[in-house]
C-alpha cells in the first residue's frame, strides 16, 4: 500500500520552501493491544494496536516529518485491562498498552471518559510509565490545578523540500466529556472538575499561539456533534474544528470513521474508529510566513491494513516489550479460561434488539440475585415493584459484523461472563415513577426507525447511530412497541418528537397497569443511574442502593453458584405492535444462519443477497 504525498489537481505541490508534515492518530483502542479476541478465544484480524504497527512504519518511511498521536479511550475495554487491573501481572510491571505506545514512539496522548473507569490510582500509576506527554485542557482537581498538563509544545526539527533543517513548534492539546463527572462519578466526585470542551481548547489554543506555536492540533475526544451544540455538550468535535482556531481536530469517543474538513476546506478532522482498526492520517502542506509556518493544504483519510501481520511486526524490535506483551497474554488467556458453569441453551446477542434474549436475561437475573440482599435490608422499601434493566453490549452497529456475544450451549468461562458485560459498571437500585419509566423506555424504543405500514418496499428497522447499549429491556414489565411512530429522540438523546408514544400497553408482568404516580424499584448499572446513554435525565434522584461490585463479577458469581445448569427463562418484557404484515429489514452477524430455530421462530428470512457491503446478514421479516 502506498501513502505517498498526492496532492489534488487543485493544490500545490510540494516545493522546495515547503515543509510536508504528517500527523498521525488512533483513537478509541480500549486495551485493544494484539489481534486477538479473548471473548471468543480466536484470533481477530480487524483489531489491534499491534496490527498497526507496520503501517505506521510504512507511514514513517514515506514521510519523515511524522508525528503519532493517541485520542483516549486507551486503558480500559478488553480482559486484557482487566488482567493488569487484577494485579495477575507481576507488581511494578508497566501497563502493557503503555509499554507497546512507548515503544512505537507516540508524540503525545489525551484521556479519555474510560480511561478513569478503574479509578484515579489506577489511571495515574499507568500514566507514569509513559514516554509521552499526555494532556488534557478540560480536567482539573479539586483546587483548580490540571489534573495533567493542559498543553506540550512539541519543538522538532524537520527537513523542507529541499532538505534544509526547519525548526517547528507544535502545540497540541487535548479534552474529554465534562460528562465524565457524572459516569464515573465513584471515583471522580471531590477530586476533580470538569469544564466545557469548546472553551477549554479554546483557551489553551490562544496560549499556545502566544507562546509561538505554528500549528495546534486537539486531540479531543468527542465525536463530530452539530455545528452548534449547546455549552458543555459531549460531542463537539465539529464546533471544536470550526471555532476554537486550532489546525487539526483528532476526534473520537463515538467510534465513528471520519476524514473530512471543516467546510471550504478548512480544518481537517480525522477519527479513525475504534480498537485499532484503523490510523488516521493528516498530511500536510506547510509554507512559511512572517513569523510562523502557515498550512497551505491538506488531505486527510483513514487506513486499515490489508492484512493481519504478525504479532512479531510490533514486538521483534523490541525484546523487552515482546517478553511483557507475551507474559500479558498468557496470563489474561488462562485467567478468562477459568470455568463458572454450564448452560442449556446458547446464549448470544444476534436478535436482542428483536425480541427478549437469554443474554440481556441472564444479566438482569443476575443483578436481581444481587440486589436481594441489599433490598431486604431495607424495610422502607417493601412491597415496591422491583424490575431488572439490561443491555445487549456487544450487538454489532459501528465495531461491525463480528462484535456480538455467541456463547454455545455448554460450558460458561469467565470469558462469557466479560463477553456479556464488556464495561466496569457496578449495580445500582433507583426509585422512579411510571412517568420517569414510560420516558426511559421512549427513549430505548427510538433505536428504531420509523416504519410506514403503506409501503410497498422493506424498510430497514434498526437506526444503526444508536449503540446497542442504549437499548434497555426492563423485565418485570409487558410492553408492546409502535414502531409505526416516530422515536421520541435521536442518536444522541436529543428530545425531536416530544409526544411521540411509540411504548403500548405497559403494565407489570403480572398483568396490573402502570400507572404515572406509581413507585418502583429499577435495579441498573451505575453509568446509567448516572445518566449515562442520555436516557435518564442528568437530575434524576442519586441510587437509593449502590453495590461496589462491577455487574461482570455479579454476573461470573451467578453462574458459579447455580448447582447445575444455569436456569435462563426468558421473561417476555417487550413485543411490536403489530402492523398487518409490514415488511422489515433487520441486519445481523453472519453468526445468526448458526440458529435455525431463532430465525424460524422471529419468523427471519434471509435477503437475495443475504451479505451487505458491511459484512452483516440482511433478513426480512414481517411486523
Amino acid at each position: 500500500m502506498t501513502l505517498k504525498w498526492a496532492p489534488n489537481s487543485n493544490r500545490i505541490s510540494p516545493g522546495s520552501e515547503h515543509v510536508h508534515l504528517r500527523l498521525l492518530a488512533t483513537t478509541d483502542l480500549h486495551a485493544h493491544l494484539l489481534p486477538f479476541d479473548y471473548y471468543t478465544a480466536r484470533p481477530d484480524a480487524g483489531t489491534g494496536l499491534a496490527r498497526l504497527a507496520g503501517l505506521i512504519a510504512t507511514a514513517r518511511a514515506e514521510a519523515p516529518n511524522t508525528l503519532l498521536f493517541d485520542n483516549g479511550d486507551t486503558l480500559e475495554g478488553t480482559p486484557l485491562a482487566d488482567t493488569i487491573l487484577s494485579d495477575t501481572l507481576p507488581s511494578g510491571a508497566p501497563n502493557p498498552m503503555i509499554a507497546a505506545m512507548n515503544a512505537l514512539g507516540y508524540d503525545a496522548a489525551t484521556l479519555g471518559n474510560h480511561d478513569f473507569d478503574f479509578g484515579l490510582d489506577y489511571l495515574q500509576t499507568s500514566l507514569v510509565s509513559a514516554d509521552f506527554p499526555w494532556v488534557s485542557a478540560n480536567i482539573h482537581d479539586k483546587t483548580g490545578h490540571p489534573f495533567v498538563p493542559p498543553h506540550h509544545m512539541l519543538t522538532r526539527t524537520f527537513h523542507d523540500g529541499a532538505g534544509r533543517a526547519q525548526t517547528l513548534r507544535i502545540g497540541v492539546t487535548g479534552a474529554a466529556p465534562p460528562q465524565i463527572a457524572i459516569w464515573s462519578k465513584r471515583h471522580v466526585a471531590g477530586h476533580l472538575t470538569f469544564s466545557d470542551i469548546v472553551d477549554a481548547i479554546s483557551a489553551q489554543t490562544r496560549a499556545l499561539r502566544e507562546d509561538g506555536a505554528d500549528l495546534v492540533i486537539a486531540l479531543c475526544h468527542s465525536g463530530l456533534g452539530h455545528a452548534f451544540p449547546p455549552g458543555g455538550s459531549e460531542n463537539v468535535s465539529l464546533q471544536v474544528a470550526s471555532e476554537c482556531g486550532v489546525d487539526v481536530v483528532v476526534a473520537g469517543h463515538t467510534h465513528d470513521l471520519v476524514a473530512t474538513c471543516t467546510t471550504g476546506g478548512g480544518v481537517p478532522i480525522v477519527q479513525p474508529a475504534a480498537f485499532g482498526s484503523h490510523l488516521g492520517l493528516i498530511d500536510l502542506l506547510l509554507t512559511p510566513e512572517a513569523d510562523h509556518w502557515g498550512v497551505e493544504a491538506t488531505q486527510v483519510t483513514t487506513l486499515a491494513p490489508s492484512e493481519m501481520p504478525p504479532c512479531r511486526t510490533l514486538t521483534r524490535p523490541f525484546p523487552k516489550l515482546c517478553a511483557q506483551v507475551a507474559a500479558a497474554h498468557r496470563l489474561t488467556r488462562t485467567r478468562v479460561d477459568a470455568p463458572l458453569g454450564r448452560s442449556a441453551k446458547p446464549i448470544h446477542t444476534l436478535f436482542s434488539t428483536l425480541a427478549p434474549c437469554a443474554a440481556t436475561q441472564l444479566i438482569a437475573d443476575a443483578q436481581r440475585t444481587a440486589a436481594t440482599p441489599l433490598l431486604a435490608a431495607r424495610p422502607d422499601l417493601a412491597g415496591l415493584p422491583v424490575l431488572s434493566a439490561a443491555a445487549p453490549f456487544r450487538a454489532g452497529g459501528r465495531a461491525g459484523p463480528s462484535n456480538y456475544t455467541d456463547i454455545p450451549t455448554g460450558e460458561l468461562k469467565l470469558r462469557h461472563a466479560a463477553d456479556l458485560y464488556v464495561y466496569p459498571n457496578t449495580l445500582n437500585v433507583l426509585r422512579i415513577n411510571g412517568v420517569q419509566l414510560r420516558n426511559w423506555l421512549e427513549h430505548c424504543v427510538s433505536i428504531y426507525r420509523r416504519i410506514d405500514p403503506s409501503a410497498n418496499a422493506p424498510q430497514p428497522l434498526i437506526d444503526h447511530a444508536f449503540a446497542s447499549y442504549k437499548f434497555d429491556r426492563i423485565t418485570g414489565l409487558r410492553y408492546r412497541i409502535d414502531v409505526s411512530q416516530p422515536p421520541r429522540t435521536d442518536a444522541e438523546g436529543a428530545v425531536i418528537n416530544p409526544s411521540s408514544n411509540r411504548v403500548r400497553d405497559l403494565c407489570f408482568a403480572s398483568g396490573v397497569p402502570l400507572g404515572d404516580d406509581d413507585d418502583m424499584l429499577v435495579i441498573t448499572n451505575s453509568y446509567r443511574a448516572a445518566g449515562g446513554g442520555h436516557i435518564l435525565p442528568p437530575d434524576a434522584d442519586d441510587p437509593i442502593l449502590t453495590s461496589g461490585q462491577s455487574i461482570r463479577e455479579t454476573i461470573a458469581h451467578y453462574i458459579s453458584a447455580s448447582d447445575d445448569c444455569v436456569d435462563i427463562s426468558v421473561d417476555p418484557s417487550f413485543s411490536f405492535t403489530p402492523l398487518g404484515g409490514t415488511q422489515v429489514v433487520f441486519e445481523t452477524g453472519p453468526g445468526a444462519l448458526d440458529h435455525p430455530d431463532a430465525l424460524a421462530d422471529l419468523g427471519l428470512r434471509p435477503t437475495a443477497n443475504a451479505l451487505n457491503g458491511a459484512g452483516f446478514l440482511v433478513l426480512e421479516m414481517q411486523l
